[in-house]
């Protein structure tokens, strides 16, 4: 289908036909390529396909604790699998979604067994997509989307057959396409939270903290302090600026109390935080430190308190932009690339977002 508005709602249409009544499918396993990186003893990153999700286990003594996954039940199965491969073990104790989009929960029946944890806010944006299945079809869309790029750079550059990545690539988008023709079941989390939640597993403790609306609808941050961790979504990324609601933000305007909610959470979790602790995002293989990572705290902080008070002061929004430069007044994150998410100017960007949520 060469239209994405059709090939959309066809696959809107094969989802609410097919989901909930597909029978459970005996296959292999498909080679996805994934990679593991150990970041001690008792926890692991997982890394798998084109768009380089991570997936992160931790060990404990209740059992293994694993942070999204992913884009469809056989994705999560294979990612499953790597866990207990790795650990050697498959005592699962919980899975939790860092946030509800489809490459970190539509994979979420291949843990069905255990409990799942997730905001609040993030169950009733999966318990949307079970009353509106309409308002995932551009994400139903993504592997056939993936899928036909893919096959056009393989038949454009041959030599990329060579590449076992471009191999692996084409097969993951057809894994994906091929699950969400046969229908998806939504497993959202049975057990939520509202601001902060604490699983206690003895020899670890799992800390989790509502973000609210960034990235998606709940983001949530993750801390595993006795392992030095945190896992934070799409929130922040050692190589740009952060962006305040972007391109793939939700719908919905920013408000001054979400605003808020960012900064108190941002300095919480940083206050805990230390020299040795390792920062991991829902996407690449790069780990950040501190040193990485409380700048753009600091930014996102600065900023909008900047934002704000030029607002007070009466001027405009353009007198503002021309009073915040990004490299002189924020020289902390100098260095960060000023484009990212289709943005050429992350920062402008950044200014009048927050101009807009000021009171």
């Amino acid at each position: 289908m060469s239209n994405p508005r059709a090939s959309s709602l066809f696959l809107a249409a094969l989802f609410i036909a097919a989901a909930g009544s597909a029978p459970a499918r005996a296959q292999a396993a498909p080679d996805l390529g994934i990679k593991v990186r150990r970041l001690g003893p008792r926890a692991a990153v997982f890394n798998v396909g084109p768009w380089d999700n991570t997936y992160l286990a931790v060990a404990t003594q209740k059992g293994i604790v694993v942070i999204d996954s992913g884009f469809s039940k056989t994705v999560a199965q294979a990612v499953r699998a790597a866990i207990q491969a790795e650990f050697k073990r498959s005592d699962f104790a919980f899975l939790i979604n860092s946030h509800e989009h489809s490459d970190h929960t539509f994979g979420n029946s291949a843990y069905a067994d255990i409990p799942i944890v997730g905001s609040e806010l993030l169950r009733a944006a999966m318990l949307g997509f079970k009353s509106d299945p309409a308002s995932i079809a551009p994400r139903l869309a993504i592997p056939e989307q993936s899928l036909a790029r893919t096959q056009q750079d393989l038949k454009s550059d041959p030599k990329l057959l060579e590449n076992p990545e471009a191999a692996r690539g084409e097969r993951f988008w057809k894994t994906v396409q091929a699950d969400y023709a046969a229908g998806i079941d939504f497993v959202p989390p049975a057990i939520t939270f509202d601001r902060r939640m604490t699983l206690n597993l003895g020899d670890v403790s799992v800390h989790l903290f509502s973000y609210g609306h960034w990235h998606s609808t709940g983001d949530t941050i993750i801390t595993v302090p006795e392992e030095g961790l945190v896992r934070l979504g799409a929130i922040l990324y050692g190589g740009h600026l952060p962006v305040v609601s972007g391109p793939y933000a939700p719908k919905g305007a920013l408000t001054a109390a979400i605003m808020n909610n960012w900064i108190a959470v941002l300095n919480e979790v940083m206050a805990q935080a230390d020299e040795k602790t390792q920062f991991i995002s829902c996407h690449g293989w790069t780990i950040m430190s501190k040193a990485q990572c409380a700048p753009q705290v600091a930014y996102l902080e600065r900023l909008w308190n900047e934002v704000r008070r030029a607002k007070a002061a009466g001027k405009t929004l353009a007198e503002a932009k021309q009073a915040l430069p990004r490299v002189e007044r924020f020289p902390e994150v100098a260095a960060l690339s000023d484009a990212a998410d289709g943005l050429p100017n992350v920062h402008e960007h950044n200014i009048e977002t927050l101009w807009n949520a000021a009171p």
